[in-house]
């Protein structure tokens, strides 16, 4: 086990490598100077020099990526362009709240999806079966920020119990807290639930057609049992690595979500630092979403062989 998981680490590394040129070279190769930015209209070019020499903006593009990496292993993310203020500064509150809307999206999904494949796979062919498949393929094809946008309508401008945008910190309400979260965690939640939904449908009819179920409902097993013990077991891993890929994509995909609820994320101040072109913010931002892809996907492949102990690395 060890051993994969050093395997692994070494393979996660080497594609942190190859994003760290490919988001230092995207942003370097929009147009746009954020230092020209910074001073606005009609500024003086000395000063446009200055600063460009005091952020290292002056030397080969080359020469600048491995200062960054450098700094990068030194724990040091540079300062904002913009502000001057360090970027770890701005991006360590907006991680939390980023990563709490997506884990809480997850649960939302798994709560809602679990079931639902379960009963539409118990019943297969049937009324709840054709109804659970149809609501899933609609929630599929709908834009998060739309199903945003409609719950906002009934939750906040209708019901009025929910507020539309901003944030309160757990430690200030917890009461607050979860009201902000749980309109764009439900947003989120929503179209990842139907994938998951139809994922867990159909790893269950495949294990419920294999012989040991068969032969497991000839001899009595109750349905209880049978569904959760037996074959969901067995069809939870796919189903699970699918979940894996949700959470990185989630991670990255509540930007549009973060946008819609003015949500104080790190999606927020993704988006921000491409209008602004601050660099630093920029690769900093990439750099987190990559990380916690990488760790997620390890986290699924080694929690395999805990599901399942016939799996073997």
């Amino acid at each position: 086990m060890s051993k994969y998981i050093l395997k692994r680490l070494l393979s996660g590394l080497l594609t942190l490598f190859a994003i760290s040129i490919i988001v230092f070279l995207i942003i370097h190769i929009i147009p746009g100077d954020p230092i020209a930015i910074m001073f606005g209209k009609n500024p003086n070019p000395e000063l446009i020099n200055i600063a460009r020499k005091h952020y290292g903006l002056d030397k080969p593009i080359i020469n600048q990526y491995f200062i960054w990496i450098k700094n990068l292993f030194q724990g040091d993310l540079g300062y904002s362009i913009i502000d001057g203020r360090p970027v770890s500064e701005l991006i360590l509150p907006r991680i939390t709240r980023t990563f709490s809307l997506t884990m809480m999206g997850i649960l939302f999904s798994i709560i809602l999806a679990l079931p639902s494949g379960i009963i539409a796979s118990w019943k297969h062919n049937t009324w709840m079966d054709l109804g659970i498949t149809s609501v899933s393929l609609f929630l599929v094809s709908i834009p998060e920020f739309w199903i945003g946008i409609v719950f906002m309508i009934i939750f906040s401008v209708w019901l009025g119990i929910l507020p539309t945008s901003g944030y309160v910190s757990i430690t200030e309400s917890f009461i607050g807290w979860i009201k902000v979260m749980i309109l764009p965690s439900l947003s989120v939640a929503t179209v990842v639930a139907a994938e998951t939904t139809r994922m867990v449908r159909i790893s269950m009819l495949e294990v419920l057609d294999l012989d040991y179920i068969t032969l497991m409902k000839s001899a009595g097993v109750v349905n209880s049992r049978l569904l959760l013990v037996h074959a969901f077991r067995n069809a939870f891993i796919p189903v699970l690595t699918v979940i894996g890929i949700q959470i990185g994509y989630l991670m990255g995909g509540v930007i549009i979500i973060e946008k819609v609820f003015a949500f104080p994320g790190l999606g927020q101040l993704l988006i921000k630092s491409i209008s602004q072109r601050d660099y630093p913010i920029f690769q900093a931002c990439v750099m987190v979403y990559g990380v916690a892809f990488v760790l997620i996907n390890i986290i699924i492949d080694v929690s395999y062989g805990m599901i399942n102990p016939k799996i073997r690395y």
